[in-house]
């Protein structure tokens, strides 16, 4: 008679016990949940930044308003010719030399080194001297190219980005578009200081 009622507070304790673990692990699972997702957020749509990861290249150097990137990063390079290419790169150092970076020999260095913009030369093997562009800082996905234009959707809004280039009378506009080139605003924009006269071709 005295073990069954033993059992059945050995029972009820039991169950509490467990009841009480489940619980404790719980909390212990929603705290751990709430640190991971804040330590690595999702990337959803809408989240690219274009003004961080997007600048203007010539050659193997990139001009961009991010002062923070490492060596290695991967970067995206639309070269903006005719036909548009793709071309693929990593970022190698933060620079201040004109030998690296034509954007800051003398004469271009004081139209093109504003407050904001860094430069970084770049490991593009496939990339000649001559080459301009844009450059994507981490895509969320590699442009493709149709019908002679690079295109992506980069902020996942199921509208394809394109890029544009254009001279004016003394250096090089360049823009990402969301659809078509030269419909709305840009999403991005930057310039290219080239210190001599050229022949403008902006619409």
């Amino acid at each position: 008679m005295t073990w069954p009622r033993l059992s059945g507070l050995w029972r009820f304790r039991r169950v509490g016990t467990l009841r009480a673990t489940c619980l404790t692990l719980a909390v212990a699972a929603d705290a751990c949940g709430g640190m991971s997702d804040g330590a690595q957020p999702a990337d959803t749509s809408g989240t690219f930044d274009f003004a961080q990861r997007i600048g203007w290249i010539h050659g193997s150097c990139i001009a961009i308003k991010n002062a923070a990137l490492a060596s290695g990063t991967p970067v995206a390079l639309v070269i903006t010719g005719e036909p548009q290419q793709v071309r693929q790169a990593r970022i190698a150092e933060r620079t201040t030399s004109p030998e690296k970076c034509q954007a800051l020999m003398p004469g271009r260095s004081a139209g093109n080194a504003k407050p904001g913009m860094f430069f970084y030369s770049l490991d593009a093997p496939a990339i000649s001297a001559t080459d301009m562009g844009i450059g994507i800082v981490k895509p969320p996905a590699n442009p493709g190219v149709m019908n002679g234009r690079a295109q992506v959707d980069l902020d996942r809004d199921g509208i394809k980005e394109v890029f544009s280039s254009c001279a004016t009378t003394e250096g090089i506009k360049f823009a990402v578009w969301a659809g078509k080139a030269y419909q709305g605003e840009p999403r991005w924009s930057g310039y290219y200081y080239l210190d001599y006269e050229t022949k403008p071709s902006c619409p």
